[in-house]
């Protein structure tokens, strides 16, 4: 063969013919190659290649979506007696899942605020199968220092899993600091045009065979489609991130002067209680900010919608700028005292930031200030 393609092709198809059953047979019982798309699909398996290369693990395992990813690489690896250490922010989804959905399963979940170490490794200490990460967190953009966490936790045995959304591969690596299991959204960075739904693991062989069972068989598999377009989005995954690192740190700063803010949350800021820490653990300081506004919910709310160019919608890390007030969505299902232990406030506003000029996303929070005065 002189050539091949340049981009991999969408293979929309969900069965494989075969010429005799004993090819079939060898499929089913060697993993030789594709007999059904809920197990695997070549369009799948190559964005799965990609990413694994970039986060450096040995494989990659493509979902439906973020929350796929994040439920069937938790359930793999529990078993009837399982406990898990979580810290509270996180995002509202995944705490919802941790703190009531598994509890109901018999699975033991304890929650720790992200600052307080010395309770982190007291119930490292207590003994867990699982310590469920997230940094930077959703929505306030702490950041937690991981390598005490991790070391604690795999003294005890345990299976450490980081949420590394909010980072990108481009700013943050984890195998640096022994995660075993990394879940990104694709919906977020790595597909970076808010048109695909999709989610990731990366892991080393170890975990792999186990998660790779537990999707087939609940099926929370990426479509061939949506693979396409998230290996395509990691093509200008780096380009775009860094981009958007540049315009962040410029709108935190301004953020910073407004007498309408109490307290900007973004850790490339050298005020930021976790700076050093990022500066550690971190590359670069992301595309996403925080901040609460001197004002109450109603108040808040004429803020979100007197925004013109950046967009009132939820989600993040595309080449739009959007917003969204995290109590009326991302975190609307978390009980009031939860959202209080988590930091997050009825006047908090979470800005993703796109690829636009930074000059026309700073006169938009200028206009959105000035009419609530």
């Amino acid at each position: 063969m002189k050539s091949v393609p340049l981009i991999p092709p969408v293979c929309l198809t969900a069965t494989y013919k075969f010429a005799k059953s004993d090819d079939l047979i060898d499929v089913v019982q060697n993993h030789s190659g594709h007999i059904y798309s809920r197990w695997d699909n070549p369009t799948v398996q190559a964005v799965e290649k990609a990413l694994a290369q970039l986060e450096d693990y040995a494989h990659a395992l493509a979902f439906g979506s973020g929350m796929a990813a994040i439920t069937t690489a938790i359930l793999a690896l529990l078993d009837k007696d399982s406990r898990i250490v979580f810290q509270r922010e996180i995002y509202g989804g995944t705490h919802e899942f941790l703190h009531d959905y598994l509890p109901r399963l018999g699975v033991s979940t304890s929650g720790v605020n992200y600052y307080n170490a010395e309770g982190f490794l007291a119930e490292i200490e207590k003994g867990l199968t699982i310590l469920y990460l997230e940094t930077p967190t959703n929505p306030t953009l702490r950041v937690v220092d991981l390598e005490p966490l991790i070391e604690a936790a795999h003294k005890k045995g345990a299976i450490v899993m980081l949420d590394s959304t909010f980072a990108s591969p481009v700013n943050q690596h984890p195998k640096d600091y022994g995660v075993d299991v990394v879940i990104h959204s694709a919906t977020k960075y790595l597909g970076g045009h808010h048109d695909i739904t999709g989610g990731f693991i990366c892991c080393e062989e170890s975990h792999f065979n186990t998660i790779w069972r537990y999707r087939k068989i609940l099926g929370g598999v990426m479509d061939p489609l949506t693979a396409f377009l998230a290996l395509r989005g990691l093509q200008t995954l780096s380009l775009r991130v860094q981009r958007q690192n540049e315009s962040a740190i410029k709108i935190a700063q301004y953020l910073e002067k407004q007498k309408n803010v109490k307290a900007v949350y973004y850790p490339g800021l050298e005020s930021n209680p976790d700076h050093a820490i990022a500066r550690r653990q971190m590359k670069g300081y992301g595309g996403m900010l925080s901040f609460d506004l001197d004002a109450d919910f109603e108040t808040t709310k004429t803020f979100m919608d007197s925004l013109k160019f950046i967009k009132l919608a939820s989600s993040l890390g595309g080449v739009t700028s959007l917003a969204t007030q995290p109590i009326t969505n991302t975190h609307v299902g978390l009980s009031p005292e939860s959202r209080a232990k988590a930091g997050i406030s009825e006047s908090l506003v979470r800005i993703s930031v796109g690829v636009e000029d930074v000059d026309l996303l700073i006169q938009d929070l200028e206009q959105a200030f000035n009419v609530i005065g």
